[in-house]
């Protein structure tokens, strides 16, 4: 074999970078380029054979229903947590957890003698001070005593009656009552036990006049008005009621397109509580012409 028969094979793998680098450069792209039109091709093909239920959930997004029952949750009209304005100890503690109560009824007695013995000493210096500033003005009139003394007894007659307010605003807090009839829902302390300002005490709410909250379709206030009878079936009781609406949110929200609504019933129900729930139908609304059978108009 002669040299140049040796030779050639390494030369001419040593020109082959050089030679076919944009060649090889061009047919990963070009190999790239058929690949991913491939991938699309394929995907666009399985859309077009999948089932026009599932293409159109892909396609398409959803939109509250209108022909369905809403879902329905029951919550109180008024929920208050009491706090300790004072540091003290609970003197009594009158209700439990669950307790039935009426408006006006003492839920809770701060043992506030401290607090007492403070108005006392308050109301005696206002007494004084008020006596006080009766004889600077007569004093005054007689040309005895000078503007800035008569303004100084008045100042501190003032004072005193803002004392007086103050300990006997605290002393009033000292006894909790209920502002409404309802239920205890968590009670937070102990008998004999200390607390100090800010300390929450117990949590009460109004189980008596319970409101209906739903998220219902915007485009239902073309025909849902304030007034509006519509029919819950509560899931817990398995029993239905007759609702009015009485609020309407000021607001939509956008991306669901719904808008809160809250509804009342004209009498209490001893068998409705706080948190349960049902579906309602509307009666008035076109897409539900049915209602629950056996069910009185809310009047």
């Amino acid at each position: 074999m002669s040299l140049s028969d040796d030779t050639s094979p390494n030369l001419q793998h040593a020109d082959y970078p050089k030679n076919n680098l944009k060649s090889l450069v061009v047919l990963n792209f070009v190999s790239f380029l058929v690949f991913s039109y491939a991938q699309i091709g394929y995907a666009e093909t399985t859309l077009d054979h999948l089932p026009a239920s599932l293409s159109m959930s892909i396609n398409t997004s959803p939109t509250p229903s209108s022909g369905t029952p809403e879902y329905v949750v029951i919550q109180p009209s008024d929920i208050a947590t009491f706090s300790s304005e004072t540091a003290a100890s609970i003197a009594e503690l009158n209700v439990r957890e669950g307790s039935q109560f009426k408006k006006g009824d003492v839920l809770v007695k701060l043992d506030c003698r401290l607090q007492q013995a403070e108005l006392e000493k308050a109301q005696a210096q206002s007494k004084t001070a008020t006596l006080a500033e009766e004889s600077a003005i007569k004093l005054k009139s007689y040309g005895s005593i000078s503007e800035l003394e008569l303004v100084k007894a008045h100042s501190d007659a003032a004072i005193a009656k803002a004392e007086v307010d103050k300990f006997n605003a605290i002393v009033e807090k000292c006894i909790i009552k209920a502002p409404f009839s309802g239920s205890v829902a968590e009670i937070m302390v102990h008998p004999l036990e200390t607390v100090k300002p800010g300390d929450p005490l117990l949590k009460i709410m109004n189980t008596e006049n319970l409101e209906f909250e739903i998220q219902i379709p915007s485009n239902w206030l073309k025909w849902l008005k304030i007034g509006s009878l519509f029919y819950v079936h509560i899931n817990e009781t398995n029993k239905n009621v007759a609702v009015n609406v009485i609020r309407i949110d000021p607001q939509i929200e956008s991306i669901s397109q719904t808008i809160k609504i809250t509804g009342s019933i004209p009498h209490p129900d001893a068998s409705l509580l706080p948190g349960m729930s049902g579906q309602a139908i509307f009666p008035d609304n076109p897409d539900q012409k049915n209602k629950p059978a056996g069910q009185n108009h809310a009047k």
